[in-house]
C-alpha cells in the first residue's frame, strides 16, 4: 500500500514536471519579436508609488531613456512620506530626451473604503492620465522594476504579434538574502509555471479561471483595459494583477505572460523583513482566505514536497526508499528547469523542501494577519485597505 501510495504521489510530480516543461516552451521571449515598428502607438507608461525613495530614482530614469517615440511617464505619489515625490519632481525639471515628458500626479490621502492601495492609486493615475492623454497602449509597473532601453519597444512588437489584449512579464528576479532565494523563485515562478498550463491560458477558448498575470509589468491594450472594468473592477482584490488578467479574459481578450529576459529586472524585496512581510500581506488569497483550504493546501505540499527525502532517507535502501528518492529529484529537476530560465542561483533548488517550510510559514501568518487585523505594509494597515 505504501508503494502505491510513493508511486502515485511521483506520478503526480511527473506530471508537475512535463507542465513546467510545456510551458517554458510555449513562453514568448520578448526578444524575440524585435523593436515596434508601429511608434506612431503611443504608450503611457503609469507607476504608482508609496514610499520609494529608495527606488523610484533608479526606475524613472530608466523609463525616461526608452528608445520608443512619443511615449509618455505618469507617476502617482500615493501619500508617501519619504520624499518620493521631492525625488521625482526634481527628476521631472531635468533635462531628458526629446519627447518624453514625466508627469507626477498627487494623492493626498488613502484609498476609499472598500479599494485597496495599488488600484486606488492605479485607477486614480489611470484617469489623471486620461484627462490629458490618449494612448493606444498603458502598461502599469512597480517602482522597484528596472527597464533596459529597448524594453517598452520589445513589449509593444510582443503584444501586437501575439494579439494581447493584457502582456505581462515577468522581470528577472534579483535575490540575494537568504530569504529572497527560498522565496521568491517559489512564490513568484513555481506557484505559477508548476501548476497554469500556458496552452490553456493563452487560449480563448478556457474559462478566466486560467489566467495570471505579475503587476510589475502589466502592458494593456487601452481598449482591453477599459472593456474589462479597469482597476476600479479588481478594487478590492489584493491579487489585483491575477484579477484583471481574468477580467480581461471575460471580456474576450487574450491575456498573454512572456519572458522579459534581459530586459526588465527587479529586486522585490530587501532582506529577509521584507519578504516575510511582503507575501505576508497576500499569500492567504491564493486560498480564498478559506483556512480549510490553506490547511488542505499545506498537507498537499508537505506530502508532495517536504515528506519525499525524510520518508527517502528512513526507507532506503528497499524500493520504496528509491520511490521516495525519485519523488524529491522529480521536485528538484522541475525547479532546476525554472532556474535555467530566469537564472536563479541552481544549488538553492537542491533545498526545495525547505523553501516549501518557509511558504508554509509565510501562508500561516497570512492568514493569522487577515484574521487578526495584524501587519502592515509601506505604513498602512492591510486589513485597513480593505481586506
Amino acid at each position: 500500500m505504501l508503494l502505491l501510495f510513493a508511486l502515485l504521489v511521483l506520478a503526480v510530480l511527473v506530471a508537475f514536471l512535463g507542465i513546467v516543461l510545456v510551458n517554458l516552451w510555449v513562453l514568448p521571449t520578448v526578444t524575440r519579436f524585435g523593436n515596434s515598428t508601429s511608434r506612431e502607438r503611443k504608450v503611457a507608461l503609469l507607476v504608482p508609488a508609496r514610499n520609494e525613495a529608495a527606488n523610484i530614482e533608479a526606475c524613472l530614469r530608466s523609463l525616461l531613456q526608452q528608445d520608443y517615440a512619443g511615449l509618455e511617464v505618469w507617476l502617482y505619489d500615493d501619500a508617501s512620506t519619504d520624499g518620493t515625490a521631492e525625488i521625482a519632481t526634481r527628476i521631472g525639471e531635468e533635462d531628458r530626451p526629446a519627447g518624453v515628458n514625466l508627469h507626477i500626479v498627487s494623492g493626498t490621502v488613502g484609498p476609499p473604503s472598500g479599494w485597496l492601495g495599488k488600484a486606488n492609486a492605479c485607477h486614480r493615475l489611470y484617469a489623471a492620465m486620461m484627462a490629458e492623454s490618449d494612448p493606444d497602449y498603458v502598461l502599469f509597473t512597480d517602482a522597484d522594476v528596472r527597464f533596459a532601453p529597448s524594453a517598452v519597444s520589445q513589449a509593444v512588437a510582443a503584444a501586437d504579434s501575439l494579439g494581447a489584449g493584457l502582456l505581462s512579464i515577468f522581470p528577472r528576479q534579483v535575490t540575494i538574502s537568504w530569504a529572497e532565494r527560498l522565496a521568491v523563485p517559489i512564490l513568484l515562478h513555481w506557484a505559477v509555471y508548476n501548476f497554469l498550463p500556458l496552452p490553456l491560458a493563452f487560449s480563448k477558448r478556457t474559462g478566466p479561471a486560467f489566467a495570471a498575470a505579475n503587476g510589475q509589468f502589466m502592458l494593456f491594450k487601452r481598449e482591453a483595459y477599459e472593456a474589462c472594468g479597469g482597476h476600479a473592477a479588481v478594487r478590492s482584490e489584493i491579487l489585483e494583477d491575477v484579477a484583471l488578467a481574468r477580467a480581461v479574459k471575460r471580456a474576450g481578450y487574450r491575456a498573454m505572460l512572456a519572458d522579459g529576459g534581459p530586459l526588465v529586472h527587479t529586486r522585490m524585496y530587501n532582506g529577509p523583513g521584507e519578504v516575510w512581510q511582503g507575501y505576508s500581506k497576500n499569500a492567504y488569497a491564493f486560498f480564498g482566505y478559506s483556512p480549510v483550504f490553506l490547511a488542505i493546501g499545506i498537507v498537499v505540499l508537505l506530502v508532495l514536497y517536504v515528506l519525499p527525502l525524510l520518508l527517502a532517507a528512513f526507507f532506503l535502501p528497499t524500493v520504496v526508499g528509491f520511490v521516495f528518492l525519485a519523488q524529491y529529484v522529480t521536485a528538484v529537476l522541475t525547479r532546476l528547469a525554472l532556474a535555467v530560465r530566469f537564472r536563479y542561483p541552481l544549488l538553492d533548488m537542491l533545498l526545495h523542501p525547505v523553501a516549501i517550510v518557509y511558504m508554509i510559514a509565510i501562508e500561516v501568518n497570512s492568514m493569522v494577519w487577515a484574521l487578526t487585523g495584524r501587519g502592515n505594509w509601506k505604513g498602512r494597515g492591510v486589513r485597513s485597505e480593505g481586506q
